[in-house]
């Protein structure tokens, strides 16, 4: 009789999970209530659930109790993505106007950026306005110490901490976002005229720095699964006279990239003999689909040559410009680039963001925005076989906000930009990843917000502009 029970819910769960009624990442009902509902024992229910994981339906994540597993996909075809092959020579930037149309929209992540329909963080709410009432006469005349709030600082060394890198608060330089951050990165370890190496395809605001800044950019093969190619690099390092590497390890944009444990102590090394400082970019770390989050480069970094950059902006909110930079031995120059740029960060904001942090808050915001991120990124890669037809391939990152689309050759995702644009849709043409003549025919595609009826509407219209197109 036992025996019949756990298969008949086994049954029914599965059914459930298969049609869809269950959704990947979905928290399944604890043992308890199940027993309660369904009036069996306990050991009934567990084998059930101990079955479905066998099968890959479910998995059981420590004291948080079983969860829908997300599905195994068949991966996409990637003939054209096994890696990238720009010319690895130092080249002047010139920054696209399209960027700057998408930057001045707020669209860069979102089809329909004028239909968010996102959840509200009350908490973050209730601890900013907390803040701001506490502000002091003190603090409203005179301005906040520029290497920022100590107890901000404090918390975000607990953090780093998942990352696998161990900080004093003190070795944490608070920034106006991650923009910010990289910003003076580049300022504190470069030259007008030097040469940067960056991953291709590659985060346009990067470029825009370079550019901004009077450097060469060079771009380095990369593939859409791990990144940088590092027989490339080392053949670089030894042609050209390299001043710094910009790399994103974790879930970089477009692609979606994360490179592996030993490349990045392998990139590491390369640098540190070749005299190059490196600039890590872990503004998508924590963004994961799995119960922990990758390691920085940063963290086996022992000479201070790494920068390690990062921001609330996309874990948290956009709306908070509050970014960090930790800059190893170039912590006196980081200091004094601070005041020069920026002097100081709003004390009542970071008081705020510290109290978000220190109350838990944010680890619960982070776990619930890692199964929602996860949830979207199945739907997209749904989505895309059945409205954008004409796909060749597409990354599948195993974390971040956004994947790497192929299209074919005789598409112009810069064209396709603007027949959307005429339509209140925004999408990322691939050509904004590159200071070359490269990817025309690439689109990064967001998931970073719900796939709602009006979404997926503009993701269908995209697919009738491309197929208009070939």
């Amino acid at each position: 009789m036992t025996s019949y029970l756990y298969q008949t819910l086994t049954d029914s769960i599965r059914k459930d999970i298969e049609s869809g009624q269950r959704q990947p990442g979905e928290r399944m009902p604890s043992l308890r209530a199940v027993c309660l509902s369904k009036k069996l024992s306990k050991s009934t229910v567990l084998n059930a659930y101990s079955h479905l994981e066998m099968e890959g339906l479910l998995e059981s994540r420590p004291r948080s109790g079983f969860f829908v597993k997300a599905p195994h996909l068949a991966a996409a075809p990637l003939v054209a993505q096994r890696g990238s092959n720009p010319d690895s020579v130092p080249l002047s930037v010139s920054t696209d106007k399209v960027m700057i149309n998408i930057m001045e929209r707020g669209a860069a992540f979102d089809l329909l950026p004028s239909k968010d329909e996102g959840n509200e963080n009350r908490q973050l709410r209730q601890c900013l306005s907390r803040a701001y009432r506490r502000q002091s006469s003190y603090q409203q005349n005179y301005y906040n110490p520029p290497q920022g709030s100590e107890e901000l600082r404090q918390q975000i060394a607990n953090q780093l901490h998942t990352g696998g890198s161990h900080l004093h608060c003190d070795e944490i330089i608070i920034t106006n976002g991650c923009q910010s951050a990289l910003l003076m990165a580049l300022m504190a370890t470069t030259k007008p005229g030097d040469v940067v190496a960056i991953e291709s395809p590659g985060f346009y605001g990067a470029i825009q720095l370079i550019e901004a800044l009077g450097l060469r950019i060079l771009e380095l093969p990369s593939s859409p699964t791990g990144g940088v190619d590092l027989d490339s690099l080392e053949d670089v390092f030894k042609r050209w006279q390299v001043s710094v590497l910009i790399v994103s390890p974790c879930y970089s944009t477009p692609t979606g990239s994360c490179i592996s444990d030993n490349d990045k102590r392998s990139i590491l090394a390369l640098c540190i003999g070749f005299n190059v400082a490196i600039i890590e970019d872990d503004i998508y770390g924590e963004l994961t689909f799995g119960l922990s989050r990758p390691r920085t480069l940063h963290s086996y970094d022992e000479t201070g040559n790494v920068l390690l950059c990062s921001s609330l902006s996309k874990c948290l909110s956009r709306d908070l410009r509050i970014g960090w930079i930790a800059p190893g031995k170039y912590q006196q120059e980081i200091s004094r680039l601070k005041i020069i740029t920026s002097l100081s960060t709003s004390g009542s904001l970071q008081a705020g963001v510290a109290d978000y942090m220190q109350r838990g808050f944010f680890e619960h915001y982070l776990r619930k925005k890692r199964r929602l991120l996860s949830k979207q990124y199945l739907q997209l890669q749904h989505l895309i076989p059945t409205l954008l037809p004409t796909a060749i391939s597409w990354t599948q990152p195993a974390g971040g906000l956004t994947l790497w689309l192929e299209l074919p050759q005789l598409v112009d995702t810069t064209e396709l930009y603007r027949q959307a644009h005429e339509k209140d849709i925004s999408i990322t043409p691939g050509a904004l990843f590159t200071a070359q003549h490269k990817y025309q025919n690439f689109l990064r595609l967001s998931f970073a917000h719900e796939w709602t009826e009006v979404r997926i509407s503009a993701l269908a219209e995209v697919g009738k502009i491309l197929a208009r197109q070939t």
